[in-house]
């Protein structure tokens, strides 16, 4: 299905993270992930969605913090933001690298 609108539904994204999770339930019956590295590359939006300009100002991330961050959300410690948004992206990218998935179906 081509989506010809620039946009993102939110019961697409629903679909595809229930679509991600059940696939890596399915495949990897690991119930946790070590940290195999910690930090990373962070570029500033500005810089991240102009592909025309080369980033000069990076700064670093730490997965490790971002999941700290993000736990405190599951303890009930605070409430959830927009910026967490970022913070499980950098883990799901992390994941991602990790090739948890396809390593799985080898």
């Amino acid at each position: 299905m081509e989506n010809k609108k620039k946009e993102l539904k939110k019961t697409d994204i629903r679909k595809l993270i229930e679509a991600l999770i059940n696939q890596l339930d399915k495949l990897n019956d690991s119930t946790s992930f070590a940290f195999d590295s910690d930090l990373y590359w962070n570029i500033t939006d500005e810089e991240l969605y102009d592909p025309y300009k080369n980033p000069k100002e990076l700064t670093m991330g730490s997965l490790i913090e971002d999941w700290e961050f993000l736990q405190k959300v599951l303890d009930g410690k605070r409430e959830i933001i927009d910026y967490d948004l970022y913070k499980i992206a950098s883990l799901l990218r992390f994941l991602g690298k990790s090739t948890i998935i396809t390593k799985s179906r080898i």
